[in-house]
Parts: C-alpha cells; structure tokens; sequence
C-alpha cells in the first residue's frame, strides 16, 4: 500500500520538472529573493559608507535570459543569469521587454532608496510573485503585495 502511496505521489511531482518554463521562473524567483536579500545584507553591512548598492533586474536582448546584477559601489558587480525559457518579467505591472532593465536601490539604512514597495512577477506556465518593501526585505508573496 505505501508503495502504491509513493508511486502516486511521485507520479504528479513529476509534473513539476516535465517543461522548463514551469521551472525557470521557480528558479528565477528563488535567485532574485536571494538577490536581494543579499544587497540588504552588504547595504547593512557598509552602513558607515554613503555608497547605496542596486541590483539591476534585467532581460537580456542578445538571448532569451534574465539576468540580475549586485553592484556596490567599488566593487565588481556579482552577476546571476537565469534562462527564462519564454517566459515574461513583469516589475511593477511593466513587462520588461528585451534589452529593459529596472534597478532597485538599497541606501545606508539597507531600506530602498525611493521609499516605495515594488513587485516582480515571473510569468510562465506558473506565475511567481517576489515583493520588495520600502524598508528593503525582499521576500515571495502568494497575494499581492503591499
């Protein structure tokens, strides 16, 4: 009976991992939280510096990626791709069309910079929402964001 159990579970898991696009934005929207949490993080960090730190969201024109790059100033940008397998990035209800970026902005106080919550939304076989707060913790969110 268990194994029966297993092989029934397994069997719509398995679903999860069958097409890239359903894939790509999980993934995406794994990278991007950990993004910028880690831009919160070095923008806590450098606390004592004016210098903000930004992570550009972008869609790249020369291929079909997402890419996401942390850059402090003075230091070398740290650069994340993700294949987006036809899939569609939204910030802000603006869907990023190829060569299209947004930046967002962390200042001493490690919150963001403008003082407004954002969204992100990967869109795909599956849609992903990652919210961004004013006060610079960014997180996932399976309804809408503040």
């Amino acid at each position: 009976m268990v194994i029966v159990l297993i092989g029934i579970l397994s069997y719509g898991a398995a679903s999860l991992y069958s097409s890239r696009d359903g894939f790509a934005g999980f993934i995406a929207k794994d990278q991007l939280i950990s993004s910028g949490l880690l831009a919160q993080q070095v923008a806590m960090g450098m606390s004592a510096t004016a210098n903000s730190v930004s992570l550009k969201v972008e869609r790249r024109s020369s291929d079909d990626f997402w890419v996401f790059t942390l850059t402090k100033v003075g230091l070398s940008p740290v650069v994340f791709s993700q294949d987006s397998s036809g899939s569609s990035i939204s910030v802000d209800d603006t869907t990023l069309s190829a060569g299209a970026s947004h930046t967002f902005t962390w200042n001493s106080n490690a919150s963001l910079s403008d003082g407004d919550n954002h969204h992100v939304y990967f869109v795909g076989a599956n849609t992903f929402r990652v919210c961004f707060s004013a006060s610079g913790y960014v997180y996932e969110s399976q309804v809408a964001c503040p």
